[in-house]
């Protein structure tokens, strides 16, 4: 073998080894980079999981945050309401009124919905020993005891009538057993057909209202109002009443992306949204008014 011919037996040896390196390091650098690219994906799909959960805990905590401002400012005063006994006889008056809440729907272990429900609320008053019972048909998760209490606190002061003498039966009807989530933005509708009991007189069906009601008798704020319009507006409303300065409501709008291509992540950015408007956008002609006060309200129920 000539000396040219080892060098190129040698170069070429060399070179095959090279190619050799170079095609491990290459094989090597794929599986790293679908191990990356692995792990991309499904830091991205938890990242979507966390999201949507942070969603939910969003509306849950505004739902919350409006129930604490409602227990905080509600009276304390309590009474006895074991039962309705026989004896309580001598009917005053009686009415009833459309009340919508918002009730959970899960979608997922990291993502809660929710949507409007509307119920019907209806109140008997009778001659009895002041004490005030609260059915439910079927059952329905929801929370009227305090709001029941401070309605009755509020009746007194506007109506000047006393109910020492007087049972009060609130019965509230829904269509199917429901888990309500905010059940003290009831407490606006609850007082406003205590009143027309009352006075013996029928509440306009098509109007709707969402509020707390304060010992003072303004109406508080509540949470959720986007579901409960949409879920009243099914239900014919012609004008939805909300407390003063929840005309515009923020709500989170989801927002897709797509970072990986066929892998898409759902984010939640607030928006600013008139109630009005969107009512329209969804093809319905529903007059959204703000109420501050019971009275206020009431007028809007009777007139």
């Amino acid at each position: 073998m000539s000396v040219a011919q080892g060098k190129r037996n040698f170069i070429l040896a060399v070179s095959l080894l090279f190619n050799i390196v170079l095609a491990s390091s290459a094989v090597y650098l794929v599986y790293q980079n679908s191990l990356v690219t692995s792990r991309l994906l499904q830091l991205e799909k938890r990242t979507g999981e966390l999201d949507r959960e942070l969603y939910s805990l969003n509306q849950r905590y505004e739902l919350a945050q409006y129930q604490l401002q409602y227990y905080k400012s509600s009276s304390e005063k309590y009474w006895n309401t074991t039962g309705y006994a026989p004896t309580a006889t001598g009917l005053v008056g009686r009415s009833s009124i459309n009340i919508v809440a918002v009730r959970e729907v899960v979608l997922s272990p990291f993502e809660v919905a929710y949507e409007g429900v509307v119920m019907k609320a209806e109140v008997e008053v009778r001659h009895g020993e002041g004490r005030l019972l609260i059915n439910t048909h079927p059952k329905v998760g929801i929370d009227l005891q305090a709001s029941g209490e401070t309605a009755e606190e509020v009746v007194e002061k506007l109506t000047g009538v006393s109910f020492d003498n007087l049972d009060v039966i609130l019965t509230v009807k829904a269509e199917s057993e429901v888990q309500v989530v905010d059940g003290p933005s009831a407490g606006a509708a609850i007082t406003i057909c205590m009143i027309a009991a009352l006075q013996n007189k029928t509440t306009n069906p098509s109007v709707f209202i969402s509020g707390t009601v304060n010992p003072d008798g303004t109406i508080g704020k509540v949470g959720g109002l986007p579901y409960k319009v949409l879920a009243s507006a099914k239900k014919g409303a012609t004008l939805f009443l909300v407390p003063a300065g929840q005309i515009n409501v923020t709500v989170m709008v989801p927002k897709e992306e797509e970072p990986i291509p066929g892998f898409i992540i759902t984010t939640y950015e607030s928006d600013q949204v008139n109630l009005q408007q969107m009512l329209s956008e969804y093809g319905y002609n529903v007059q959204v008014a703000e109420a501050k006060t019971i009275i206020e309200a009431y007028y809007q129920f009777v007139s």
